[in-house]
């Protein structure tokens, strides 16, 4: 979306929802994000997604809503590429894990254990897992990538084949459950931004070990990764294994999708690298 339809499309939704006094709070691969004033004179957050459907969020409102008990930001309003939700004050648990990663992580376990008591119920379809994880099955690597990321990238493709062949816990999935996704406010941890997925549980956090992204030498430490491991797994209660192995093919479909075409080098080839180590470790271990 061009810099003047966003504009033209920002004051528009503003008119149409009865919102004033957009402030620019940030700007992702897919959105803009204004907080904004309602007619009450609350404040809320506008989310307009640069695509009319919504892109790989399209379901992750719905999935919110069904979550509002257990602890997701209350989605106010939908229409079209826009979604309002509640105004929400603190700090991300990615700011809070620059001074204290421990507390970040128990934190996040602590919400992902809360969202996942029960599979939810909602009112439309969810995408695929196996949709998600496609570009990654289909990668296809440069002349000039290294061989050792070449090796990395064919290991988690054939660990991606078979986690989506052997999954038996499958339920709605936020799908990006991380750090950042995550408000500290005084009434307690707040999750926004779900993609919403339809897939194996043990995906749920994958992502988290790939968070904070400000951390960069602990994410890529063999003892943080061990010990999130069973961390996340015991919120989740899944196997330790299968949580291992999610997380290596995760980093691997988000280095796909940064290079948008053949892979050459990447700055998380060495994190997937520390992931598939711990996978295979991990794995080797587990009692017969």
């Amino acid at each position: 979306m061009t810099e003047t339809r966003m504009h033209h499309t920002l004051q528009e939704t503003l008119t149409r929802l009865g919102l004033a006094d957009p402030e620019p709070l940030a700007e992702t691969v897919g959105a803009r994000l204004w907080r904004v004033r309602q007619t009450d004179g609350t404040q809320a957050v506008l989310k307009l997604h640069k695509r009319a459907d919504r892109g790989n969020e399209a379901a992750g409102a719905a999935l919110l809503r069904a979550w509002t008990d257990r602890g997701a930001v209350r989605i106010l309003t939908e229409a079209g590429p826009a979604v309002v939700m509640e105004w929400l004050d603190g700090p991300s648990l990615a700011n809070v894990a620059i001074q204290d990663p421990k507390r970040a992580a128990q934190t996040l376990a602590h919400v992902s254990r809360r969202l996942h008591r029960d599979p939810v119920q909602i009112d439309r379809d969810l995408p695929r897992l196996s949709l998600v994880l496609a570009p990654l099955l289909r990668a296809v690597c440069s002349s000039d990538c290294p061989p050792s990321l070449r090796s990395e990238l064919n290991e988690a493709i054939a660990l991606a084949r078979d986690l989506l062949a052997t999954g038996t816990d499958k339920r709605p999935l936020h799908g990006d459950l991380h750090h950042a996704n995550v408000i500290l406010t005084d009434s307690g941890a707040r999750v926004l931004d779900a993609k919403g997925f339809h897939g194996d549980i043990s995906y749920e956090l994958a992502n988290a070990f790939r968070h904070p992204y400000a951390l960069h030498a602990l994410i890529r430490d063999p003892d943080w990764i061990e010990w999130c491991r069973g961390l996340y797994a015991g919120a989740l209660n899944v196997p330790e294994p299968r949580l291992a192995q999610w997380a290596a093919v995760k980093c691997a479909l988000s280095i796909v999708w940064r290079a948008k075409g053949p892979i050459t080098r990447d700055p998380e080839a060495d994190l997937l690298s520390a992931l598939l180590d711990q996978a295979r470790a991990v794995s080797t271990n587990r009692p017969s």
